[in-house]
């Protein structure tokens, strides 16, 4: 019984060495897999690719700061924008109710400034009503017509204490339908042939308002500036100060 008992012991000690012989020989295996997948271009390839994504990573947290700095910026341009529009259409909304209240004696209250018929001399009955029917045109929204009564206005009574108003109203009236070019045309004409007139200011404000619907900012706070600059008194410089506000 003795020797039974003891007899299995060789037996398992043989048993227990073949096992860790064989996972000795699994873990060297292993470890020579481990060692070849790390020296593997695979290995560097993934270090690689792990290095390119931290980078994008950085560059797209760089773009959405950038980004959100861009989109205040819109807002902010677009909210400035908007309000030069907005004044813009006040100017001529105003102006609109201003020629339906305006009488033949003093046409230029539309524009903010009844002196100019006033200090006029005296015009001939067919001259007053030339320059009346052309008004009247404008008032009614006729502008096509508006500017070819005002232009016959202008060749037939070239010396005339209203043409600069005529010529005035032209710009007005091409502004009116959207042709911003000849608008601007029409108000610089003024300022050309009559650089004495009280319409002047009034003129050079209608011109940054095309220049503004043309996209020429530059040119629009060059208008703006000079009327500030020479006719600072004028209801047309405090416009102006307050455009060039939204033009910053």
């Amino acid at each position: 019984m003795w020797w039974g008992a003891i007899a299995p012991a060789p037996a398992r000690d043989s048993d227990t060495a073949l096992k860790l012989s064989e996972m000795q020989q699994q873990l060297s295996a292993v470890n020579q897999r481990l060692s070849a997948l790390e020296t593997q271009p695979q290995g560097s390839a993934l270090l690689t690719l792990q290095s390119q994504i931290d980078t994008l990573k950085a560059e797209v947290s760089h773009l959405r700061g950038q980004l959100d700095v861009q989109t205040h910026d819109i807002e902010t341009t677009q909210k400035r924008q908007t309000d030069l529009y907005q004044d813009l259409d006040s100017r001529l909304t105003n102006m609109s109710r201003n020629n339906v209240a305006a009488v033949a004696a003093s046409p230029d209250t539309a524009s903010g400034d009844a002196a100019a018929t006033s200090t006029a001399k005296p015009s001939a009955g067919g001259e007053e009503q030339s320059y009346q029917a052309a008004l009247d045109l404008f008032k009614r929204g006729d502008y096509t017509n508006a500017i070819a009564g005002f232009k016959s206005f202008g060749k037939t009574y070239p010396n005339s204490g209203l043409a600069a108003s005529a010529q005035y109203w032209i710009g007005n009236a091409y502004f009116s339908v959207k042709d911003f070019k000849n608008s601007l045309l029409a108000q610089q004409k003024l300022i050309n042939a009559y650089p004495k007139s009280n319409k002047v200011p009034d003129a050079m404000l209608n011109m940054s308002s095309a220049q503004i619907e043309l996209g020429d900012m530059a040119g629009a706070r060059k208008t703006l500036e000079t009327i500030v600059d020479k006719y600072g008194a004028t209801r047309a410089a405090g416009l102006a100060k307050k455009r060039l506000e939204l033009l910053k």
